[in-house]
């Protein structure tokens, strides 16, 4: 962002330097650094299932229960729940001896990739799943649009997120794609056949390296490496060990192992738990 802001002030707000930005001035950098997708596109794909990850015990039975009323009263693809496992469950999981030291989360990790391996092994040619945590909330879309499909996403796309843009109503056929990296606040995206192929091969053949998503984000064809911030404005997030996976790298040895990332213009997906935006009725 700085050079883009280079005629800016950073001012200090208790401590933190900062940078005090109109609503014009932040759409301006963020045009700049996601640029709108104008390549070649799919006019139309369909989603052929959304499955829910999800843990069988009390707390999450009753977060599971009421997120399937919810998204029960939208047109939503084929819906499915995946159990998966608790803080040390995770180690009878096939991908536990993929997990990288005792990150945290590993559980929903090693949930997540049994999700992906599920869908790549069931499909026909390259599909489409919609994935999501169990307290997820459709946000901003009318519940007439068809959530089954979705309009003009740009050709080599292998993963779409739904939770960085506007804030703002919106319509599936209006909506714009952007170019995506890195990140981190997983809780539902859209992920194509080949998409869940690429993560499975990276998995098996490198490991995952950091804590839940971040390696997913980290894996983005269109990932720069970039300053953070933190320890004095380094390229790391956390040395060896990524903490936050804002804006490290994964290291692989060819490009096409690498997944293209898109994000909406529009977030249409939300979660309770961790909200990527304050909830708007």
């Amino acid at each position: 962002m700085h050079p883009l802001l280079q005629n800016y002030n950073l001012d200090n707000v208790n401590g933190i330097l900062t940078y005090s930005l109109t609503r014009e001035e932040d759409d301006y950098v963020m045009n700049k650094l996601f640029p709108i997708y104008r390549g070649a596109t799919t006019n139309i794909i369909r989603i052929k299932e959304c499955i829910m990850l999800s843990v069988d015990n009390e707390k999450y039975n009753e977060v599971r229960t009421e997120t399937i009323k919810k998204l029960n009263e939208y047109r939503i693809p084929s819906l499915s729940t995946y159990f998966g496992f608790g803080p040390r469950g995770y180690l009878k999981s096939k991908f536990a001896c993929c997990m990288d030291g005792e990150n945290a989360r590993n559980e929903l990790t090693c949930g997540m990739l049994e999700i992906f391996d599920k869908f790549a092994n069931e499909s026909v040619g390259n599909e489409w799943l919609l994935y999501f945590e169990d307290d997820v909330r459709p946000v901003n879309i009318d519940k007439s649009e068809d959530l089954k499909v979705l309009y003009n996403i740009p050709e080599d796309a292998d993963l779409i997120r739904p939770y960085i843009g506007s804030n703002t109503k919106c319509n599936l056929k209006d909506m714009e794609y952007r170019r995506s990296f890195t990140g981190g606040l997983n809780h539902a995206f859209y992920i194509s056949t080949n998409g869940c192929k690429k993560v499975m091969s990276y998995t098996k053949k490198y490991g995952w390296k950091s804590n839940s998503d971040v390696d997913l984000y980290s894996l983005s064809k269109f990932n720069l490496e970039v300053p953070t911030g933190f320890d004095g404005w380094s390229f790391s997030s956390g040395g060896d060990k990524p903490v936050c996976g804002l804006c490290d790298m994964v290291n692989v040895d060819s490009d096409d192992e690498k997944l293209a990332i898109y994000h909406m213009s529009h977030i249409i997906f939300n979660q309770t738990s961790l909200p990527c935006a304050p909830f708007k009725d």
